[in-house]
């Protein structure tokens, strides 16, 4: 399977809906057992979509996994606190804030501070 989001795309055919999502309007992605609530910019309610966390997680490699049931797109971090080496929080917009998980730590902050740095 490609994903969809390459270098020449910025959006995703997402399944049940009719026209495909820009990728820089998904602020999240979390997981509901087979499910996926897609968070987005707009101030829209969530949605309900029925495919699972991983789909997601291969379709849009640039989006950051940052525990079981958390896709984040790093384009909409604001800011992270690392307080110890075992607990990272990432902030979101609408002063949501991620818990990382504890295996997942280094991983995060390496594509955090990539993404960042690739920005510039």
């Amino acid at each position: 399977m490609i994903p969809a989001s390459s270098t020449t795309t910025s959006s995703i055919k997402v399944p049940g809906l009719e026209l495909p999502v820009l990728l820089n309007s998904i602020i999240r992605l979390q997981g509901d057992s087979n499910y996926t609530w897609l968070h987005l910019t707009a101030g829209v309610k969530p949605m309900l979509i029925a495919k699972n966390l991983k789909w997601f997680e291969d379709m849009i490699p640039e989006f950051v996994r940052v525990h079981k049931s958390e896709l984040i797109n790093p384009h909409f971090v604001q800011k992270y606190n690392a307080y110890n080496s075992t607990t990272l929080e990432v902030s979101l917009p609408n002063k949501h804030i991620v818990k990382v998980s504890r295996r997942r730590i280094d991983a995060v902050l390496i594509k955090l501070k990539h993404h960042r740095t690739s920005l510039c």
